[in-house]
Formats: structure tokens, sequence, C-alpha cells
């Protein structure tokens, strides 16, 4: 033991050890980078500025017009029991609406208030979602409640992709997504895991749920989604 001492007094710590506290190191970093950038605000605008600034991140919402989503009762009905649905966004906003009381907080929060913890001590729970339809893009995004022993804290989530084939049917497939303002993207399985833990957060009817394992085809085009089920 004694030479050991001596050892690292004369020649200091080893390549090993020199290794290990550089790896510990990034990985604080990176870390403390992603908190930080989490609970960094998002600007919303009504359109993307042709020269984003840089290190912003903006956010985008769907349209909302009920006069074009006057329709979306009956084509979920059609999807429910089976046929083929072309969608535009208002319509799936209406949809989203109707399905959009927060799973753990339920009352409004006024104005420069703190976020109220989730019910049931939930580390994350969501609302507001909301659909946006881009060529054949499709735009998600939701308010996430973030809650850590009684400190709440409400973030942007969004997320921009199309839909692909699983084992299972048809998934939902994030190229990028944002959680605040940190790229989950950019961070090996955290988009996967998170856009899975909302996914199952989600009021959605069980009729709804069973008949989404039961779509043959999925798309966004041309702005649109369409989508086919089986009876």
């Amino acid at each position: 033991m004694a030479d050991k001492k001596v050892e690292k007094a004369l020649y200091g710590p080893s390549t090993l050890e020199v290794a290990l506290g550089a790896v510990l190191g990034l990985a604080l970093g990176v870390v403390f980078a992603a908190v930080y950038l989490i609970f960094k605000p998002v600007t919303a605008v009504k359109e993307m500025p042709k020269e984003p600034a840089t290190g912003m991140v903006y956010y985008l919402s769907g349209r909302t017009d009920g006069n074009k989503a006057r329709g979306w009762q009956q084509k979920v009905a059609t999807f429910v029991k089976g046929g083929s649905v072309i969608a535009n966004e208002e319509e799936l906003n209406a949809w989203a609406a109707s399905i959009s009381a927060p799973t753990g907080v339920a009352r409004p929060v006024a104005p420069g208030a703190p976020a109220p913890a989730p019910a049931g001590g939930d580390f994350l729970s969501a609302s507001g979602l909301n659909f946006r339809l881009e060529g054949e893009r499709m735009h998600v995004g939701q308010k996430v409640l973030l809650n850590y022993f009684g400190l709440a804290k409400e973030v942007v989530m969004q997320a921009e992709g199309g839909f692909t084939r699983t084992g299972d049917g048809f998934a939902f497939q994030p190229e990028r997504l944002y959680l605040g303002s940190c790229p989950l993207h950019a961070l090996p399985g955290a988009s996967g895991a998170l856009a899975k833990a909302l996914v199952a957060k989600q009021n959605v009817p069980d009729d709804f749920r069973a008949a989404w394992a039961k779509i043959t085809a999925l798309a966004v085009e041309g702005g649109l989604l369409k989508v086919t089920t089986q009876p």
C-alpha cells in the first residue's frame, strides 16, 4: 500500500484513472447541459422566421379552426369501425381537444403562478396535445409537467417525423424531438423513451387504441393524414 502511494506521488494518477475521470466529467457535463436546455424556454411563433436566431428553439402550433373541423367526429367513428379516413390538422386538433384532460393535473394555472404538482406524485404528466401537418411531416406538440419531489415545472415537448411500420402495426417515428430547448434526438435512446412514456399517458379511448392496432395504411401526404383500418 505504501509503495502504491509513493508511486502515485512520484508519477501521478494512472492512465485508467485519468480516463475514468475524463469520462465521469464528460457525463456530468452532458447531464447539466441537458437539464439547463430542458428548462430553457422555447419561443412560440405564429410562423417560422426565415432566419432563425442561433441557439433559439421555436414552437409553432397547429391550426384549430372549428369550421374546418366539423367532420372530425364522423371520421373518428369511421376509423374505429374500419375504413379509410383523410384528416386535416384542424380535425386532428379537434379530436385532441376532446381527450385533452391532463394526466395528473386537471386545473388551470394562473399566469405567473407556480405549476401544480401532478396528482399521485407522478414524475411526468402531459396535456395540451397539438398536431401540425406540413408536407409529408407531422409535428406533435404537448405541454409536459415535470415533478421532482413536489417541485413542478412545465415545459414544451415537440416532435417532428413520420410513421413507420412496426411488428405491432404503425408507430410515429420522431426524427427530431425537443423537450424544452433540449434536442433529445441527439441523446441516444432518450427520444424513444420519452415518446413511449407520453403515448402511454394519453387519455385515449379503448376503442381508439384497439382500432390503431388494425391500421393497414398510414401516411402524411400533402399536409393531410391518410389512414385505413380494418373492420
